[in-house]
């Protein structure tokens, strides 16, 4: 296709029957701007268009790719349509070509990173470095169980051992806005084997008297069996002073972190208000592990389960 001679063609078929160009696009279905740059012959029409356009113009497809009126078709007219035809299609096949490569690539990648979260959180094949714990979900059967023990609240963790670690320990802390105030030693439990991916349960209970509130807790590690044995058990009392507050909310671990060997990891928190009011800036969060700041007045304090992993 002569672009010069299509558009000088397209230009004087369009004025001869008394169109504009913004009638020319609408018809077409296209801007003014694409049936100017076709005027012009700074562009050609799409390959799509070019029966249509033939039809409002009164000419042919073989006039249109030749420019000249009264053309008639030929083996060199097949031949300008097919190579217009393939001069304009090879840059959509070019971009469908790269749509698909990137397209692969992306789930390629994806399939990998889903490939190595499996093996990483459900086999021994990676080296693991550092012991890393995340929050797991109950299902509606753990919490019942959990319910029919006399355990109102519980917790489910998956710790994934590094190869030195021999065993978890648990402790109980107290903070106020004056710092740490009490620490309950709750036990250790070892790994017992090579396995590196273990549960952690934790199931609470709670009874309030008069002048002070008591938690019953459970805590248990995974058997070399995968099934839950008889872990660490006691209880708790958080100080008089507290005696008013009348609830608590809970804050525990969700993401997957890694336990530091100094100063462990936080698995779960608990905030008492002895006015029972929790203010989201009053709240101990332990999505993350981690105690950010203790309690600010003298109202609130936290109660914190942290493990240590050796």
């Amino acid at each position: 296709m002569d672009t010069a001679k299509t558009g000088g063609l397209i230009a004087q078929r369009r004025k001869e029957l008394e169109l504009t160009q913004r009638d020319l696009a609408e018809r077409l279905h296209v801007s003014v701007q694409a049936v100017s740059k076709w005027e012009r012959a700074l562009s050609c029409p799409d390959i799509a268009l070019l029966e249509p356009l033939a039809e409002i113009l009164g000419l042919t497809v073989t006039e249109l790719l030749s420019g000249q009126r009264g053309e008639e078709p030929g083996e060199e007219a097949v031949r300008d349509s097919l190579r217009f035809g393939l001069a304009q299609l090879k840059p959509k096949i070019r971009w469908w070509k790269w749509l698909f490569l990137v397209t692969a690539a992306l789930l390629l990648a994806l399939a990998l990173g889903l490939g190595y979260v499996w093996v990483r959180d459900n086999t021994q094949l990676l080296p693991q470095p550092e012991t890393t714990v995340r929050g797991l979900t109950w299902t509606a059967r753990e919490f019942t169980m959990a319910h029919a023990a006399g355990k109102l609240d519980g917790y489910l963790y998956q710790v994934d051992f590094a190869g030195d670690v021999e065993k978890c320990t648990f402790q109980w802390e107290l903070w106020t806005y004056r710092g740490l105030e009490q620490v309950w030693e709750a036990g250790e439990e070892l790994r017992q084997d090579d396995v590196r991916h273990k549960l952690v349960a934790v199931a609470l209970s709670s009874s309030w008297e008069e002048d002070l509130i008591g938690f019953e807790y459970g805590i248990a590690l995974e058997s070399p069996l995968g099934t839950a044995k008889l872990g660490l058990s006691g209880s708790l009392e958080i100080p008089s002073y507290y005696k008013e507050a009348r609830g608590y909310a809970f804050s525990a671990l969700e993401k997957r972190v890694e336990v530091n060997r100094e100063e462990g990891v936080v698995l779960l928190a608990l905030t008492v208000n002895s006015e029972g009011r929790f203010r989201k800036e009053d709240f101990a969060h332990a999505e993350d592990g981690l105690l950010a700041r203790p309690p600010e007045n003298g109202q609130t304090a936290y109660l914190l389960l942290r493990m240590y992993c050796q």
